[in-house]
């Protein structure tokens, strides 16, 4: 094993990995609720990111249902850490309807979006076992729904298109 080689494995060894995520959870966190300016002291907000990082550290090791809510603020963050990139791309490439962002555009649309996201974030940690709910869905179910609503929506922005015209 060469010295790179080495320093990585020693590196992951040590946890570095865990070190990323706690640092990566605690500026997304601190980042959202900043921009919102919920809640307006920055202490509080300091709280609130550094409690939901070691939530997520957490994780590693935990009884079912701190498993869940481990999995579930894991899952949150990384749908936030994805819609902050795709809002930076569209910042980028000046996207607008009109004088507005396309957000404040379609709100119903986004938000409805943002719903779907947050209930297969719930679903896809164990929330329905938490429950009480058993189900049971293979791989190739998922991506039968998944490609049909996909076709749906774009079905409904095809109409909707058209009535425009």
């Amino acid at each position: 094993m060469n010295g790179l080689e080495a320093f990585i494995v020693s590196l992951r060894e040590s946890g570095f990995p865990l070190v990323l995520l706690w640092v990566l959870t605690l500026s997304i966190v601190y980042g959202v609720l900043s921009h919102v300016g919920i809640p307006r002291q920055a202490s509080v907000r300091g709280a609130i990111s550094l409690v939901t990082a070691f939530f997520v550290l957490l994780s590693v090791a935990a009884t079912p249902v701190t498993a869940f809510l481990m999995n579930i603020v894991t899952g949150f963050v990384m749908v936030a850490f994805g819609l902050l990139i795709v809002m930076i791309f569209l910042e980028m490439t000046g996207t607008k309807v009109g004088d507005k962002h396309l957000f404040s555009q379609h709100p119903r649309f986004f938000g409805a979006i943002i719903l779907m996201i947050a209930a297969g974030i719930f679903i896809g940690s164990g929330g329905l076992k938490v429950l009480g709910w058993r189900l049971t869905i293979g791989e190739t179910v998922l991506s039968l729904i998944l490609f049909l609503v996909v076709m749906i929506i774009a079905a409904w922005i095809l109409m909707t298109e058209e009535k425009k015209e």
